[in-house]
């Protein structure tokens, strides 16, 4: 195969996506996770020391984005691993859903 021939076979397999533009976006959304989850971590602190409860909100919306990232992974890739933690960031999502529930009837009385 020439050099011609195997550009043509990597833009038709990538779509035409520029492949170092998806190494960046995936980085990026890897990044975006961790900070997101150092975020719900301090609001928590903050919120704990100043109110003596706990911040639950930003959990539930922390694992429901997980939850949806690596389903999607999973639909596309069909790795058992993925299923496996969509399933597991599903229900800390649910708990803490349950929980913020909780604290909302509690608040309510």
């Amino acid at each position: 195969m020439n050099k011609e021939n195997i550009l043509e076979s990597s833009r038709r397999e990538n779509k035409n996506r520029d492949l170092a533009e998806m190494e960046v976006t995936a980085q990026a959304g890897n990044i975006a996770g961790r900070v997101g989850a150092a975020v719900c971590v301090v609001l928590t602190l903050i919120f704990r020391i100043f109110t003596k409860t706990y911040f639950l909100s930003p959990w539930v919306v922390y694992f429901s984005i997980l939850t949806t990232h690596t389903l999607v992974k999973y639909a596309r890739l069909k790795r058992k691993t993925d299923l496996i933690l969509a399933i597991l960031y599903l229900a800390m999502c649910l708990t803490f859903f349950a929980f913020f529930i909780l604290r909302l009837v509690e608040v309510k009385e």
